[in-house]
């Protein structure tokens, strides 16, 4: 299984068409949130054109998109996976991952995505993966690929 994973668009709506166009092959898309709007319209434009292969889309909101009616926190199950799923900003992440780590631990999750730094961010602790795609509207954006028979997952960092 293959997730493409964004944060940040902040208005580059055709960063996140070509970050979907760049991954067609993608399972899952999620956007972390700040620039909800862009993804929205990215995700709209690549239904269109045939290159989104995929209606399992996750996103929740930033501090950037506060008026939309977004959640702020997923919790999903995806390919055998628990996953944490924010932006990042009532997690106080610019401060560092811990309260993120420590809010994960306490809901069982085993995967916690964030976005609000705009900087690549990986890192393993607890038995937590800590995971940020960094800003997609640097050219920045992140894959997670699962192996559906081991349940294996790996993270990568990529650019546009």
């Amino acid at each position: 299984m293959k997730i493409l994973v964004m944060s940040d668009s902040h208005g580059k709506r055709q960063y996140v068409l070509d970050a979907i166009y760049d991954n067609k092959d993608a399972d899952a898309v999620i956007h972390l949130g700040d620039g909800v709007k862009d993804f929205d319209a990215g995700i709209e434009q690549a239904r269109e054109l045939g290159v989104l292969n995929t209606d399992k889309i996750y996103k929740v909101k930033g501090n950037c998109d506060m008026f939309l009616d977004e959640a702020v926190t997923l919790f999903e199950n995806i390919g055998g996976h628990r996953f944490y799923i924010t932006h990042g900003y009532e997690q106080r992440v610019k401060s560092g991952p811990e309260y993120l780590l420590k809010d994960a631990k306490e809901n069982g999750r085993d995967v916690a995505l964030f976005g609000h730094t705009h900087r690549q961010f990986y890192e393993e602790r607890l038995g937590v993966h800590l995971f940020n795609p960094g800003a997609l509207n640097y050219g920045d954006y992140g894959i997670i690929t699962i192996d559906e028979e081991t349940k294996a997952i790996t993270f990568e960092h990529k650019e546009l």
